[in-house]
């Protein structure tokens, strides 16, 4: 796919009056390209990327809405327009109430910001193209006319775009919003995704260059090292909270592929009535063959399995010559086995970039790729962190810092190919890994 397309979307039609309490309705071309996240020196700001024109200018004295708090009132805006069928919004009177349906603290200085973003929201003149169409104006521009009030309990959107808003609407779900509340890079990651196909659609990865990602999501003064790291982060908080697509993370770009819905959501159905009218007697007449049928099976695959399994008595047997390469990486097991030698490699810091000491294993077995975290060049399990990758990186046995695990995770996706590959044995040499090993993202992410 060209590294500028944009995963299909699925268009909402008239499903959006229907729509469940949990969902949240936003505008596919504000999906695609990011809100500013400072404010700049001027009161004009505009953006143009993915076949979206957005444009900001402040009213007289008040600066541009930015930041997180103007993301989620926008959602919420559109959502209460979608919902209402109606260029008039009405957000009531109480700003605590809109905080808390945004998924924002109620009180407190948290608050005060809500309230000063939205008053910043309603006083810039907000205009957007999309796909080659004429520039709209998001709201009204009557309900800019002077200074921006401290709340406001409704305003008007503009005719002509709040006409469309229902063809163009995205659903996100409210739950990930506020998962992803504190991250802007997160919730604009999110709803560009979230903007793709159906669920049940084969659709094909989207692939888009790292200079393509700055240009829809970074802030003007982002430098692209900190916008890399930074957007490897937001991949993951968005993994979490919504694990509906997979990423490979490449030195050009970054390839996107949506995935089935969790087979979780099945469970919510409720179970089927029991069937009272079974009679025990059937029960125990089915139940020995069922059981002589198992083990017999299970005889046999153990008898199979025995016969077929080759003599590994060669390969327990102690070498006289260790390989140096693995030797010098790997830790000092307890019983001198050089079996766990050759199949545990460690990469230190000078390689990592990490503070920490990276030990990758073979799969021996198991299906779930993992990595161990030790903090010094000595494998102790009683210092061990094991993290397991797949769905998400997650800490399993040990436990590191929050940053100190963010790095880590971000380190693991970045060299996930490399990790496979000695799992999966398809490396041999100490050589062949360090010649491969990318060091750690940029740490000033935020």
């Amino acid at each position: 796919m060209n590294a500028s397309a944009d995963l299909p979307l699925a268009p909402a039609g008239d499903s959006t009056s229907q729509a469940s309490d949990s969902a949240v309705w936003h505008h596919r071309a504000f999906c695609r390209i990011a809100l500013p996240v400072r404010a700049p020196s001027k009161g004009i700001w505009q953006r143009e990327a993915a076949s979206v024109v957005l444009s900001m200018e402040a009213g007289e004295g008040v600066a541009l809405p930015t930041g997180k708090c103007v993301r989620l009132l926008l959602m919420h805006l559109f959502d209460l327009a979608v919902r209402g069928k109606s260029p008039m919004i009405e957000i009531g009177d109480d700003p605590a109430a809109v905080a808390q349906r945004i998924g924002l603290e109620t009180a407190g200085a948290k608050l005060r910001e809500m309230q000063e973003q939205m008053g910043r929201l309603l006083a810039t003149r907000i205009t957007v193209a999309w796909d080659g169409g004429p520039a709209l104006s998001v709201f009204d521009a009557r309900g800019r006319r002077g200074a921006p009030a401290a709340w406001r309990s409704a305003v008007r959107m503009n005719a002509r775009f709040q006409a469309g808003l229902a063809e163009n609407a995205v659903a996100l779900d409210r739950g990930v919003l506020t998962a992803l509340a504190e991250s802007t890079l997160a919730l604009d990651l999110y709803a560009w995704l979230a903007s793709g196909p159906a669920e049940n659609d084969a659709a094909q990865p989207s692939v888009l260059e790292w200079d393509e990602l700055r240009q829809r999501f970074a802030s003007v003064s982002s430098q692209p090292v900190d916008f890399r790291a930074g957007f490897e982060q937001a991949v993951m908080q968005v993994q979490q909270a919504w694990p509906r697509f997979a990423s490979v993370m490449r030195d050009d770009a970054v390839e996107f592929r949506r995935v089935a819905a969790p087979a979780r959501v099945a469970e919510l159905a409720p179970p089927p009535p029991k069937q009272a009218e079974a009679p025990p007697p059937v029960l125990a007449e089915l139940e020995p063959p069922d059981l002589d049928d198992v083990e017999l099976a299970l005889q046999a695959e153990l008898e199979s399995e025995l016969m077929s399994e080759p003599d590994v008595e060669p390969v327990l047997e102690p070498e006289p010559e260790p390989e140096p390469e693995v030797e010098a990486a790997a830790p000092a097991p307890a019983e001198g086995s050089r079996q766990m030698m050759r199949q545990t490699i460690s990469l230190k810091s000078h390689l990592t970039g990490l503070p920490q000491v990276i030990w990758l294993g073979r799969a021996n077995g198991r299906d779930n790729v993992v990595i161990e975290v030790t903090p010094g060049g000595r494998y102790d399990p009683e210092t061990t962190t094991v993290i397991a990758l797949e769905p998400v990186a997650l800490q399993v046995v040990g436990g590191l810092y929050t940053r100190d695990f963010e790095r880590v995770a971000a380190w693991a996706a970045a060299n996930r190919d490399l990790i496979d590959d000695w799992w999966d044995s398809r490396l041999q040499d100490f050589e062949e890994v360090a010649s491969r090993v990318k060091k750690v993202p940029a740490p000033a992410w935020r």
